[in-house]
């Protein structure tokens, strides 16, 4: 009982920090590192109760899979060579290289554990990134890389991760195995996460109440990173995969009062998750702040800060190489999708900041090997990790904000472009179903014309915004009003899905219209346009 009160008191004092960071302008995910740091100072404050065990089901599965779910798969179809580059070979070079400078500065960890750390500090975390550069508007492909990369990079850390812990604990490792493992994992992964997401998709049929098609998609992560888990497969990747077939669930299958309230219950279940992560990252640097005052606090300094040097220049070159490679390789290439400027590279380079993803594995080292003897160089391991998520924070954090100002990239307006497009398709299709229904007769021509100015209305509105069956005679009036206020929004709904299944739109500005026309519908469910 008193280990759940030490985690709601932290998720508290974590979103009391919200309106500090506002009041200073500073992302709120390092503010509550720093939060969690002074909490640790505090004497009468006991350490956070986090079973290494549980650490992995507690805070991947949800955070992965509302990533995967709100991600667009059109956009990361479209960048799927740079988003690859980084997610998956710029992870494998970053654990090459910090293995090799852990295990060069410190001897005594043996290689095993190196690539243990360097899995651990190898991917790197988006919660920091993109609250910067979604508020100071960077060009959409940009994010989008981004975001895909910190979506994937999460899969092929965790899976290196657990690969290199398990040689560890046996004390062997095989380059062969460990590739072929690799693939299997991940296909296992990948088709258990389908799986789960088709027959979750099922049930969404049977399932109409609100409140539990919520409690169902809560569910839903857990089940396919627990199954695959279960099966020796990726857990991540089945998060991925259930998440990504989430995000195309036909929007008839549920209503627009189950989508709104289930947005909400996601929002704040991956608010107080993120917001506890951070926090526990403060608290876990203020505790191993001891460490680095024993007699060996200089070579743990040290490594820190090589171990933080060999991220960062990693990155910085990988990403240089990354986009001039392929583009030297291919003439169709440099044609198509010309060498991006060196001022979006440095901000794409220098924006691999260390987090949750960091903690999360870090927190789940094992203490022991499969012989019972004591993980090699565990202390070691876990406290730079920690150094180099604080490292990373405090360098990039509060410099990227001013470096993404001082470079002033053009902001691209191709979202704006798909949502207004979008919204104008939504008021089409709106008024042609409109018109069919006063073909009908049963609606008076007064009531008709209040409806299409209410369309128009709504349509202006959002654009302004953006830019900063009635025929049974049994039906009374009222009744009738209300089912073509329906059938519009419907009409409006599955306008605006075909343009998404037809990747006119991506799927960012979907979910902006769709959630602006289920609002409508949820506030004036009961006040009919009459």
């Amino acid at each position: 009982m008193r280990e759940f009160e030490i985690i709601l008191g932290l998720v508290l004092v974590a979103t009391l920090l919200q309106p500090l960071a506002r009041r200073f302008d500073v992302p709120l995910a390092i503010a509550q590192v720093f939060g969690g740091i002074l909490l640790s100072a505090l004497p009468f404050v006991p350490d956070a109760p986090i079973d290494p065990e549980l650490t992995f089901v507690l805070f991947v599965p949800p955070l992965l899979y509302r990533a995967a779910a709100t991600s667009s798969l059109r956009d990361s179809r479209k960048n799927a060579r740079p988003i690859f580059l980084l997610a998956v070979a710029l992870v494998l070079v970053t654990i090459a290289a910090v293995a090799a400078v852990a295990h060069s500065l410190a001897p005594r960890i043996p290689w095993a554990a190196a690539f243990v750390l360097a899995a651990i500090v190898s991917p790197s975390d988006a919660d920091v990134t993109t609250q910067i550069v979604r508020r100071l508007g960077l060009p959409a492909r940009l994010v989008t890389i981004l975001e895909g990369e910190t979506l994937l990079n999460d899969t092929t850390a965790f899976v290196s991760y657990r690969m290199a812990v398990r040689a560890a604990a046996l004390g062997a490792f095989s380059l062969a195995w460990a590739a072929g493992a690799f693939v299997l994992i991940s296909v296992g992964g990948l088709a258990v996460g389908l799986a789960i997401g088709w027959v979750v998709r099922k049930l969404r049929v049977l399932v109409t109440d609100s409140v539990a098609v919520s409690a169902l998609s809560l569910v839903t992560p857990f089940a396919a990173y627990l199954l695959a888990e279960q099966i020796n497969t990726s857990g991540v990747l089945a998060v991925v995969a259930a998440g990504a077939v989430a995000s195309r669930t036909p929007l008839r299958t549920a209503s627009a009062r189950t989508r709104v309230r289930s947005n909400v219950v996601w929002d704040t279940a991956t608010f107080a998750i993120g917001a506890l992560v951070f926090t526990l990252i403060g608290m876990q640097i203020g505790r191993l702040v001891p460490a680095f005052l024993r007699r060996d606090a200089l070579a743990l300094g040290v490594a820190v800060l090589a171990v933080s040097a060999a991220v960062i220049v990693t990155r910085l070159i990988w990403v240089y190489l990354a986009a001039l490679l392929p583009r030297l390789a291919s003439r169709r290439l440099r044609a198509r999708d010309p060498m991006p400027s060196w001022r979006a590279l440095v901000i794409l380079g220098w924006a691999g900041l260390r987090g949750g993803d960091t903690l999360v594995m870090a927190l789940a080292v094992p203490l022991q090997t499969a012989t019972g003897a004591p993980f090699p160089a565990r202390d070691v391991v876990v406290t730079v990790a920690f150094g180099v998520i604080l490292i990373t924070l405090l360098a990039q954090g509060f410099t990227l904000r001013p470096i993404i100002k001082l470079f002033a990239l053009p902001r691209g307006d191709a979202l704006e472009v798909e949502e207004r497009r979008a919204r104008l398709e939504a008021e089409q299709a709106a008024m042609k179903t409109l018109d069919e229904i006063g073909g009908l007769g049963h609606i008076p021509a007064n009531a008709l014309s209040q409806l299409r100015g209410a369309i128009n209305q709504r349509t202006r509105l959002d654009l302004d915004d953006a830019n900063h069956a009635a025929g049974h005679t049994g039906l009374t009036l009222e009744d009738a009003i209300r089912d073509a206020e329906q059938q519009v929004r419907e009409a409006s709904r599955d306008a605006v899905a075909r343009l998404r299944d037809e990747e006119v739109i991506g799927d960012e500005a979907y979910r902006r219209v769709i959630s602006d026309l289920d609002l409508d519908e949820v506030r004036n469910i009961d006040e009919p346009i009459i």
